[in-house]
């Protein structure tokens, strides 16, 4: 036994050297963490002042960061910073759902002195610094050893982690982060809104069920990263009070989309039931507790019943439907498992039973991320699908009342007609599903880059999040071609006449592309003109960007401008290959690309939108020259008036 003890002893001496020695401020230092510096006291009662807690005998070394889980005491942690030269540094404690938070420091042999107090319980305005969690500047006058205390105290898991930063990069990183909070939010803002888009035109239960769900996640997370707190200077009362009912909120949600996606109810009705109305309850309760004022005890009692819940009952019942057969628990697997392998790391880092770092810290958000986007395209797919299969019975059911009615000949068009149409239908999902997997693919990629290498290079920064501003720009250009198609299939559409200036427009064309690329002239008597200019500006972005796609990389795209009489002539031209023959009268049809425009992103919409818009504002689009020798040259007549 003594072996053993001398052993330990030995192992555990390094770690008290490490957690005693000062942590040194080195000059060229952006950030430095303390992990391994730290040492803790727990205070019971919360009555320790500075000067008691800095003479208490109970401190302990503290290995890694603070992870205290949920506790009434006060927590106290001390900090011994090597200071060779006077600078200006900043503390920061990455948590922003603690109450009270107090720092003092001192030199050696002097008085303790008050660096400032932050928390949801403290008022905004007296923050030292405002940022979403605990910011102190600390600002040593002379080299020497100093001493930092920390006093923390909160109603949610007492887990955070101490940075030190030089004050130029604390003022990089805050900027670094919001522009990557904008990212986040922003990719769920687009989610959200395309699923709104969705639900509005398909009226899909599950599709109004996903807006409620990610909805309540993109709350939790607002909240949890202290980013409500920060805007509207909400009291940490209230905030906590929000926080607790998002997430008791999020359970009976989360139990239904769950039970909606492995189709439980058809099999087992009553299982379901008792499943939801277990899953209220415990909402109902967790949100009493929480509104009462009892925070840790609603989130705990939360947390203990909804997290094994979530991951055993769904997760067995889609083990056991996967050995029966059934291919779509598989996919609940797949898409469900990133959602509750976050949810259990939270959970056990709450309790205390893993670390806080960086892994920890933000796998719940990514992990979440990637589930919202494969239940996204799964719900999509899934009602895509029920919808095909509606309008298979559908035409199969007019085709057998054809067969009855018509003549043979009747039928053969019938037939067709059906052709045609599912082949439409084949070909936009096909693009729409390229067009859409493709951004988002790019979009996911570098958001997770992004938050994993916060510290990366500005030009690797720049770099990916030019990738992210291109994949959104093409998602919206989708969006607009999608939505123009759907309206010129209208066959009443009225256009909307209004003064256009169209030299004005086509210069705001030219500022979507690259300098230089796209060079406008304009005869005289061609500014002004009577159109739709939003159906116009439609179909000029489509023959830009055609022109744009197929060009040489340093060739000029021209467009220019000149009126005979009363039509308006607007000519697109650019240098590239000849157009086939066989492909020119194919050019404005719906879906169709030619070979050169294999492999490169497009709907095979544009041009088709093209003829149709300019039909509709009584002119006519045609090919003038097919490239080759010559440019190849669209060309817009439109009325003049």
């Amino acid at each position: 036994m003594r072996h053993y003890l001398v052993a330990l002893a030995l192992l555990i001496a390094p770690l008290l050297a490490l957690a005693q020695a000062p942590l040194e401020l080195a000059a060229d230092a952006q950030v430095l963490r303390t992990a391994g510096h730290l040492e803790w006291l727990d205070d019971p009662g919360g009555t320790l002042d500075v000067d008691r807690a800095g003479r208490a005998s109970g401190w302990a070394a503290l290995p890694g960061n603070l992870s205290a889980s949920y506790t009434r005491s006060a927590i106290w942690l001390r900090l011994r910073l090597a200071v060779p030269q006077p600078g200006q540094w900043m503390l920061l404690l990455r948590n922003p759902l603690l109450d009270d938070v107090r720092v003092y420091a001192r030199a050696e042999d002097d008085a303790w002195h008050v660096l400032g107090a932050s928390g949801e319980d403290v008022p905004r305005r007296l923050w030292p610094v405002d940022f979403r969690s605990a910011a102190f500047p600390f600002q040593p006058a002379q080299a020497g050893t100093y001493t930092v205390l920390v006093r923390v105290t909160a109603r949610n898991a007492v887990n955070t982690a101490l940075d030190v930063w030089q004050r130029l990069g604390f003022d990089n990183h805050t900027r670094r982060e919001g522009f990557v909070f904008g990212l986040y939010f922003g990719f769920y803002l687009l989610l959200i809104s395309l699923h709104a888009l969705f639900w509005r035109a398909t009226r899909a239960p599950a599709s109004g069920l996903f807006l409620a769900y990610v909805g309540l996640c993109v709350s939790v997370e607002l909240l949890t990263l202290g980013l409500v707190q920060q805007l509207t200077g909400l009291p940490g009362t209230w905030s906590d009070r929000l926080l607790g009912m998002s997430l008791a909120l999020s359970y009976p949600v989360a139990m239904q989309m769950a039970a909606r996606q492995l189709r439980l109810r058809a099999a087992w009705p009553q299982l379901v039931r008792a499943l939801q109305a277990a899953a209220g309850a415990t909402a109902l309760a967790c949100t009493v507790l929480v509104l009462s004022g009892h925070y840790s005890a609603g989130v705990q009692l939360l947390q203990a019943l909804a997290t094994p819940t979530l991951l055993l009952l769904p997760c067995g019942l889609a083990l056991w439907l996967l050995r029966r057969g059934q291919p779509h628990a598989g996919l609940f697997l797949i898409v469900f498992s990133p959602y509750y392998a976050g949810a259990l790391i939270a959970f056990a880092r709450n309790m205390g039973l893993l670390p806080f770092n960086a892994f920890t810290e933000n796998a719940s958000a990514l992990c979440t991320m990637v589930h919202m986007v494969l239940l996204s395209l799964w719900i999509v797919g899934s009602h895509d699908r029920q919808r095909r299969a509606r309008e298979r019975a559908q035409i199969q059911l007019e085709a057998e009342l054809a067969q009855r009615q018509q003549r043979e000949g009747e039928l053969l068009q019938a037939l067709d007609l059906e052709r045609r149409v599912r082949q439409e239908q084949r070909d936009f999902v096909a693009m729409v599903s390229h067009e859409l997997r493709t951004p988002l693919a790019i979009i996911n990629t570098s958001a997770q880059q992004l938050a994993r290498n916060l510290g990366a290079p500005p030009e690797k920064t720049l770099a990916r999040s030019h990738n992210i501003r291109a994949a959104v720009q093409r998602l919206l250009n989708l969006v607009d071609d999608c939505l123009a198609d759907d309206r010129m299939a209208e066959p009443d559409i009225a256009t909307h006449q209004a003064p256009c200036d169209l030299h004005a427009l086509i210069s705001e064309l030219q500022a979507d592309f690259a300098p230089g690329r796209v060079h406008g002239t304009h005869s005289d008597g061609t500014r002004h003109l009577a159109t739709d200019s939003a159906l116009l500006r439609i179909a000029l972005r489509n023959l830009l960007a055609n022109a744009d796609r197929h060009a040489p990389a340093h060739a000029i795209v021209r467009i220019t401008t000149r009126r005979e009489g009363s039509r308006l002539h607007i000519d697109v031209s650019n240098p590239g290959a000849a157009i086939p023959s066989e492909e020119q009268l194919r050019l404005f049809e719906r879906y169709f690309r030619g070979r050169s425009a294999q492999g490169q992103p497009g709907s095979g919409l544009g041009l088709y939108l093209v003829q149709r818009i300019t039909e509709k504002l009584g002119g006519n689009a045609s090919l003038v020259t097919a490239g080759g020798a010559a440019p190849v040259v669209f060309r817009l007549d439109l009325p003049a008036g």
